[in-house]
C-alpha cells in the first residue's frame, strides 16, 4: 500500500507549480472483512473472511475501477485484514451471527484466529508513522459502510500541538448501491449490490500542525457493524471556496414547518415514496449539509425528483384519485406530471467558469434499496462529460426523518449521500447545464437535495473583516472565471450570523472607514464611488453563509449599471444586518480581482 501519491498537479505560470496532494493512510486494519480471490466457500477457514454482519462486499474479481474507489487505496490481497472494524461481530443483528464455537458446516464460522477478541467496538486508532504537516486546504476523507439501519460513528484527530477533534461522519444502511456483494455470512456468496459511504472532515483550522493519528469510535447503533475501507488526507498550498449551485427543482419532498399531518393538500408536501427528511425544526446544524444550501421554507420545491411515485415500490404508494382521508395524498399541483425519470435539466442563466481544481458535489438520497443515477454536464463550448452517482438505502443515519407517505409523521432517521464529479479537465470551460437521469432502480425515488461547484479561489483580499455575533469574522471568497466577457464569477461569504439579510457593494476603488454609520465592521472600498447590489438581498439561513453572482455586463453604480471590461478592477464587500449585541450592521472581509 503506498501512504502518499501526488495527483492534478497544474502549473499557474510557466515558472511555478502548485500541486494536490493526497496522502492515502494505511490504516490499522484489524479484519478481514470483504471477500477477496479464494475466500468465498470456507466460512470456518481460520485465517479466512468474515462478515461484520450477513453480507459483504465481493471484490473476488479485483477492487472495482470507477471515480471513487480509485482515489483511495484498498486492500487487494486475500488472506489479509482489509478494514478497520468498529463493533462487536457476536452482539450484531442482536447476536444473529455469533461465532459458531467449532465447525459444523453451516454459514457462520469460527471465531477466526486473526481476531483475540470479538469486541472491537473500542476505539480503534490508527498512529501515523509519517506525521503529515496540515495547510489552509487540507481535509481528511474516510470510505466506510454501516450495516443493519446504518448509524454515525466519531473520527478524533490527533495533532503535535494542537488538542485533538473529534467530529461525526454518518451513513444508511449498506444495501443496495453499485458495489457487488455477498450474503450467507461467512460463506460469501454472491447477491445483492452493497452501498460504500464517503465522508469528509475539514482540517484547514489546523494549518501548520502535523497530523498524528486517526481514531474510530462510539458508534450510534450498536447492532451495527462498521467498516471503515480506506483514509485519505489531502493538502495543498492553494486555496478553494465552493459555491452553490442554483438547481431546477421540481418535487416539494422535504417535510418543513407546517406540512406535516396534510397528505391532501393541493400545494403541500409528497413523499417520493413512503418516507421522507423531517425538517420541520429548520435544516439541522450538521457537518455534512452546513457546506450546501438546502431549501428552508414550507410550501415549496425543494428536490430534484428522477423517479415515478405512481411506480416507486411497486406502486404502492400511487396518487390517490381523489382525497379520501387516508395516508396517500392526490396528485399535487406543483406536479404537470408524475413521471419524472426522463432528464431532469438545471439550466444556468449566467454560466459558470471551471477552474484546474473545479469539483461538483451532490448531495442526494435513494429509496427502497439504493441504485446509482447520471450527472451530465453540459459546457458552452459545446463539450459535454457524464459520471455516475451512487447511493445506498437511505434508511437510517443521523438526520430526522418520516413516515406514513404523505402524512410526514416523526419516524426513523433517514439518510443522505454525497457524490462529487472532478471537472479539472475542462479547466476554462464555462458550465451552463446540469441533468439527471438513467436511475438505475426503477422501484426507486431518488431526491438531489443540493450541489456545490468547488474551484481554485480568485482574487486577492483587500482587508479582513470584523467580528459579528457569532464570534467570528464573515469571509469572502471568489471562484469562476476571471475573463470579464465570460461573465461567470461566484461569490462565497461565509461565517455569517444564521438567517441575516444583505447584499453586495462595489467599487473600483479601496478606502478604509471604521464603524460606518454605527457599523461594527469597516467600509474597505470606495465609498463615494461605491455601487449596491440592493435588488439582489441575500439570505444567510442556518447555515450562515450566501453565494452571489454579478452580472458583469450590468454592475450596478450610482450613476446607472456599467459593463466590466478586461484590464479593469474591481472589489467588492459584503454589507449584512446582525445583532451585536443590539441591530446593528457589519461588513464581510473586501476582495479584488483584476479581469483579464
Amino acid at each position: 500500500m503506498k501512504s502518499t501519491l501526488p495527483v492534478l498537479c497544474a502549473f499557474a505560470t510557466a515558472s511555478a507549480a502548485l500541486c494536490q496532494t493526497t496522502h492515502q493512510i494505511p490504516l490499522a486494519y484489524n479484519f478481514n472483512g470483504i471477500v477477496h480471490a479464494g475466500e468465498a466457500g470456507a466460512p470456518d477457514d481460520p485465517n479466512g473472511f468474515r462478515a461484520i454482519s450477513d453480507r459483504a462486499l465481493d471484490f473476488t474479481a479485483g477492487v472495482p475501477s470507477d471515480a471513487l474507489l480509485n482515489a483511495y487505496s484498498l486492500v487487494s490481497a486475500p488472506g489479509a485484514l482489509d478494514i478497520v472494524h468498529l463493533g462487536d461481530r457476536n452482539l450484531v443483528d442482536g447476536g444473529n451471527w455469533a461465532f459458531d464455537l467449532m465447525p459444523d458446516g453451516d454459514n457462520v464460522g469460527t471465531q477466526p484466529t486473526w481476531l483475540p477478541s470479538s469486541d472491537q467496538a473500542g476505539p480503534q486508532t490508527t498512529v501515523l508513522v509519517a506525521p503529515i504537516a496540515l495547510e489552509a486546504t487540507s481535509n481528511a476523507s474516510f470510505l466506510f459502510q454501516v450495516s443493519n439501519g446504518g448509524g454515525q460513528f466519531d473520527v478524533t484527530f490527533g495533532f503535535a500541538t494542537a488538542a485533538p477533534l473529534t467530529t461525526s461522519l454518518s451513513a444508511g444502511d449498506w444495501f443496495g448501491g453499485a458495489y457487488l456483494g455477498t450474503a450467507q455470512v461467512d460463506a460469501g456468496s454472491p447477491d445483492n449490490n452493497l452501498s460504500i459511504a464517503e465522508g469528509t472532515v475539514d482540517l484547514s483550522a489546523f494549518s501548520g500542525d502535523m497530523l498524528t493519528s486517526i481514531t474510530f469510535s462510539n458508534r450510534s447503533n450498536t447492532s451495527a457493524g462498521y467498516a471503515v475501507l480506506a483514509a485519505n488526507v489531502f493538502t495543498d498550498p492553494r486555496v478553494t471556496v465552493s459555491c452553490s449551485l442554483p438547481l431546477e427543482y421540481n418535487f416539494n419532498g422535504i417535510v418543513h414547518a407546517g406540512e406535516a399531518g396534510m397528505p391532501d393538500a393541493p400545494d403541500g408536501y409528497r413523499s417520493i415514496s413512503d418516507r421522507g427528511l423531517d425538517f420541520s425544526a429548520g435544516v439541522p446544524a450538521n457537518p455534512l449539509l452546513d457546506r450546501y444550501s438546502i431549501v428552508t421554507a414550507a410550501g415549496a420545491l425543494d428536490v430534484v425528483h428522477l423517479g415515478n411515485r405512481n411506480t416507486v415500490s411497486g406502486g404502492a404508494w400511487a396518487f390517490d384519485a381523489s382525497a379520501d382521508g387516508d395516508q396517500i395524498g392526490i396528485q399535487p399541483s406543483w406536479l404537470p406530471s408524475v413521471d419524472q425519470s426522463g432528464p431532469q435539466v438545471t439550466h444556468f442563466a449566467t454560466p459558470i467558469g471551471i477552474s484546474s481544481q473545479s469539483e461538483a458535489s451532490f448531495l442526494y438520497q435513494i429509496s427502497n434499496g439504493g441504485g446509482t443515477f447520471d450527472v451530465t454536464f453540459d459546457f458552452l463550448s459545446g463539450a459535454s462529460t457524464s459520471a455516475t452517482l451512487a447511493g445506498g438505502d437511505w434508511f437510517g443515519g443521523t438526520l430526522p426523518g418520516t413516515n406514513q407517505v404523505d402524512n410526514g409523521n416523526p419516524e426513523n432517521n433517514l439518510s443522505v449521500t454525497e457524490g462529487a464529479v472532478d471537472l479539472s479537465a475542462f479547466a476554462g470551460e464555462l458550465l451552463v447545464a446540469i441533468s439527471f437521469s438513467n436511475r438505475s432502480n426503477a422501484n426507486a425515488g431518488y431526491a438531489i437535495l443540493a450541489a456545490n461547484l468547488t474551484g481554485t479561489a480568485l482574487g486577492a483580499e483587500v482587508c479582513s473583516s470584523s467580528p459579528n455575533s457569532t464570534g467570528a469574522g464573515a469571509a469572502l471568497t471568489m471562484l469562476g472565471s476571471d475573463v470579464a466577457a465570460n461573465n461567470a464569477l461566484c461569490f462565497q461569504v461565509s461565517g455569517l450570523p444564521a438567517n441575516s439579510s444583505g447584499y453586495f457593494v462595489n467599487s473600483m476603488e479601496t478606502i478604509l472607514v471604521a464603524n460606518p454609520g454605527g457599523a461594527q465592521g469597516d467600509l474597505c472600498i470606495g465609498s463615494n464611488s461605491m455601487g449596491r447590489h440592493s435588488s439582489n438581498v441575500l439570505h444567510s439561513g442556518s447555515s450562515g453563509a450566501v453565494s452571489f453572482s454579478p452580472d458583469l455586463t450590468a454592475i450596478p453604480r450610482a450613476t446607472g449599471p456599467v459593463a466590466a471590461m478586461a484590464g479593469e478592477t474591481w472589489y467588492w464587500q459584503y454589507w449584512y444586518r446582525d445583532v451585536n449585541p443590539g441591530m446593528t450592521s457589519n461588513f464581510s472581509s473586501a476582495r479584488g480581482i483584476t479581469l483579464q
